[in-house]
């Protein structure tokens, strides 16, 4: 047998490979793709069952991928003169866009370049096919097809059989080039496959198994993942044979639906509605271009759509399979009638998710609570302009769950029997309320049983305004002046800091690592390190005199001192000494004029590293509690207007 196998003939193969390259590296760069252009082909083949391997482990060097059907395979002269064709047309060729009896199943290939796609992921391919008893075998190596690309002809030699396959074809993938070091996500590839194909199952006859595990029927059913209304009612919108144009035939199938969230983070699933054509995915999920008001709302909504006439005419798939060919005259109908869908299911989504918050509000345990107590104080307006607030702020927030409501609704208890507190609301109700967070935020802002606390932190952040205007104008010498100073108000050098630890241990490493030049004039040594913990990040200050103007020198001294302890950072095994980043602070009275100082600044920016002169932190702290002073003015209007409580201001 070997000996026969030996004398035939090579297998040849015309191509170009600006062809090969469009069709296998460009076109195909993930797994499902590619694994789902050779499940087509054993759909084709007649085959009954595909079984894929797929490597567990990090892919390495030895890693491969294997697809084996039952089909009918292919014999020495199919390899010939069909399999090896480059952009053979079967159904025009064969007259006929069905499958061999007795499957007689509708043909989903056609322009045969799925052979090719493999070549995205792979850079040699290994066919063997066995039909009627007869073996055919040999390899497609993408490196030696490329030094045969000016005589655009290649050819492939002739490999004894492995008896290890009694009919059908295996397809083996090796030298995989899209995931070194990285493990295959067999949940990704599974949902990927599941979603291409409408044909996987028993009722199909034809079951596709990943790793000995089969697709199940329940892994492409994501109408059964659609979430529900406060009725229990899905949010889906179906179609049964819908013309998409009178008097053209062209109908469509399938559904739309809602997910409860809006990200594929979230479960895995791509948004969008995907086309099938012959049971395969014919274009990727997508929006049909729509564009709506509630923009968002296209953002929850799946589906899938049936329209087999998109693959009557070559012209009409792309080459790629997966998308199509949208100047085409039936599929601009599809286009239309799939946007029209979009925005209409995304009003009608946005509608019905707001009236079931707005049920879902009221029977809530704080707005009951809001109720009574507006009741009780016999406040009709309250409970009037509450309910107004809620309707306009659910309308304007569809997608929210009803806990992000509570703190509105909590506001509105705490305040119900605050006269100014209404007068806010009455104005908030005539502007355009979009976020919930805003809203609360602006009550928050209002909170006028909080404007005793407020006089009180301004005034405790005016005297520290004060003192490091004292300390800078002073041009202050000691080491633990500046240091102790901000320490105690880390907001000096970044208002959102409320709250730092000190870090000791880097403080000393930097200190003992770079140690002070007693040769440098004293006017321009550094004052100190600081090292200090803020949320999960490591703070590096390096505090230069007020009297301080930095150079080149001093700006690469920073940087350099960042990197030191990023690198410790970065290898230290103690969870209590890691972070998730190191940002750098360089406090100086200014930087010298000159270009390459500026540049270099920004540069610094870049990598979170930042220069602050004291005369900017001042400026920055005064802005900030400017406007801060300027609520507590208002606060304290609105308090005397409140009445009941007054005293609270």
């Amino acid at each position: 047998m070997t000996a026969t196998m030996t004398a035939k003939q090579p297998f040849r193969m015309e191509f170009e490979m600006s062809t090969i390259k469009h069709l296998g590296l460009q076109m195909y760069s993930t797994l499902p793709p590619v694994i789902g252009e050779l499940v087509a082909n054993a759909w084709d083949a007649n085959a009954t069952g595909v079984t894929i391997s797929i490597p567990e482990t990090p892919v390495g060097d030895e890693s491969e991928i294997v697809i084996t059907d039952d089909g009918i395979g292919m014999s020495d002269s199919d390899i010939r003169r069909k399999y090896l064709i480059v952009g053979r047309d079967r159904r025009d060729e064969e007259k006929s866009d069905r499958t061999p009896p007795p499957l007689g199943r509708p043909i989903m290939g056609r322009k045969g370049i799925g052979k090719f796609s493999a070549f995205g992921i792979a850079r040699e391919i290994e066919i063997e096919s066995v039909h009627d008893g007869q073996t055919s075998h040999f390899i497609m190596n993408y490196d030696e097809m490329l030094k045969e690309a000016q005589r655009r002809q290649a050819e492939f030699r002739p490999l004894a059989p492995t008896r290890t396959l009694s009919s059908g074809t295996r397809i083996t993938l090796r030298s995989l080039t899209k995931f070194r070091k990285r493990r295959i996500s067999l949940p990704r590839l599974r949902r990927g496959l599941a979603r291409r194909f409408a044909i996987v199952g028993r009722e199909q006859n034809f079951e596709v198994v990943v790793n000995e595990e089969p697709i199940s029927a329940e892994e492409r059913d994501l109408k059964r993942l659609v979430c529900c209304d406060a009725d229990g009612r899905q949010y889906l919108w179906e179609f049964t044979n819908e013309e998409i144009e009178p008097d053209t035939g062209w109908t469509v199938s399938g559904w739309i639906g809602a997910l409860e969230r809006t990200t594929r983070a979230a479960d895995g699933i791509d948004r969008g509605v995907s086309i099938m054509a012959r049971g395969k995915m014919v274009q990727e999920p997508f929006e049909f271009h729509a564009e709506v008001g509630q923009q968002f709302a296209l953002s929850y909504l799946v589906g899938e759509i049936h329209a087999d006439f998109v693959d009557e005419a070559e012209d009409l798939v792309g080459t790629s399979r997966n998308t199509l060919v949208w100047d085409a005259d039936p599929n601009r109908e599809l286009m239309q009638w799939g946007r029209a869908q979009m925005m209409r299911i995304a009003r009608e989504w946005t509608k019905r998710r707001g009236q079931d918050n707005r049920r879902r509000v009221e029977q809530h345990e704080a707005y009951l609570e809001f109720s009574r107590r507006a009741e009780e104080a016999g406040n009709g307006r309250a409970k009037r302009l509450a309910d107004q607030l809620l309707k306009k702020t659910i309308e304007k927030n569809p997608t929210a769950e009803v806990s992000e409501f509570e703190p509105l609704i909590r506001t509105c208890t705490d305040f119900v029997e605050f006269s100014a507190f209404w007068e806010i609301t009455e104005e908030l109700m005539k502007s355009d309320l979009v976020d919930i967070q805003k809203v609360f935020g602006l009550f928050r802002e209002w909170q006028i049983v909080e404007a005793k606390e407020m006089a009180r932190v301004t005034k405790g952040r005016i005297e520290a305004i004060n003192r490091l205007q004292t300390l800078v104008e002073e041009n202050a010498v000691e080491v633990p002046t500046l240091h102790n100073f901000l320490k105690e108000f880390p907001w000096v050098i970044d208002p959102k800091w409320t709250l730092v630890d000190d870090e000791a241990t880097y403080s000393s490493l930097l200190r003992t690592h770079f140690p002070e030049d007693q040769r440098r004039p004293e006017r321009d040594r550094r004052i100190d390190f600081l090292c200090v913990r803020e949320s999960t990040n490591l703070v590096v200050v390096e505090i230069k005199r007020p009297g301080m103007r930095v150079s080149m020198k001093e700006l690469a001294q920073i940087e350099e001192y960042v990197s030191f302890v990023r690198h410790h950072v970065k290898k230290t095994t103690d969870p209590e000494t890691r972070y998730d980043a190191v940002v750098g602070y360089l406090l100086c009275g200014d930087v010298v004029e000159h270009w390459n100082a500026r540049e270099k600044v920004r540069n610094l920016a870049d990598a979170r590293i930042y220069v602050r002169r004291y005369r900017d932190l001042l400026e920055i702290v005064k802005k900030m509690h400017r406007d801060f002073l300027d609520r507590y003015d208002q606060l304290k209007s609105a308090a005397g207007a409140g009445g009941g409580r007054q005293e609270a201001s």
